[in-house]
């Protein structure tokens, strides 16, 4: 597992596919030279992978292997609210780094 890993359900998938601008792994690209301007400190790369057992619009997230956050987007989030959840609980952890 990497340091960082983000689980996503089935429905949220289409986030990271996406040729939308706002894609989910560009929203996380943006998002981690944001920390890195703001808190000066190297975010790891995220893996983000699908989990089959989470609910539809569901995510976890795992630093080193440990669950720090999990739960599910409403109907009107998109990939920059997930990749803005991520971003606030990785600057809370970034002790861990």
């Amino acid at each position: 597992m990497e340091a960082i890993q983000l689980e996503i359900g089935l429905d949220l998938v289409s986030y990271v596919k996406t040729e939308k601008e706002a894609n989910l792994i560009e929203s996380i690209r943006q998002m981690r030279r944001e920390i890195e301007s703001q808190h000066s400190f190297l975010v790891p790369p995220i893996r983000v992978c699908d989990n089959t057992n989470l609910p539809p619009r569901g995510y976890r997230l795992f630093i080193h292997e440990q669950p720090v956050a999990n739960g599910e987007l409403g109907s009107d989030d998109g990939a920059v609210a997930l990749s803005c959840f991520v971003a606030d609980t990785i600057s809370h952890h970034r002790y861990a780094f």
